[in-house]
């Protein structure tokens, strides 16, 4: 990966797997970083990581924070993405809800 974490393929492994696996690792390590990132700039506010979903975060915060958090969040996705991804740009998408549903 972009990241230098290796995987180790074996002979029966697919042209697929070949293909996907650093794109999709390359993903993981961004998100690790952004979420190795975010605790310390979320401490500002009333906001927690609940989870993570693939290449997605989940915060919950009050109402009232909501846009604050919502651009801390893309900011630093984004910012993580640049640290790996030099040459491409690097766009982030945030949604708002009552419930990750």
């Amino acid at each position: 990966t972009l990241g230098a974490r290796r995987r180790m393929l074996g002979k029966g492994d697919s042209p697929m797997i070949r293909v996907n696996t650093p794109i999709q690792g390359t993903g993981a390590d961004i998100l690790q970083r952004a979420l190795g990132l975010l605790p310390d700039r979320l401490m500002a506010f009333d906001a927690r990581i609940t989870g993570t979903v693939h290449d997605e975060i989940i915060l919950e915060c009050p109402v009232e924070q909501e846009r604050a958090c919502a651009g801390v969040l893309k900011e630093t996705m984004e910012e993580a993405g640049r640290d790996y991804l030099k040459k491409v740009p690097v766009l982030t998408e945030v949604v708002v809800g009552e419930s990750w549903a």
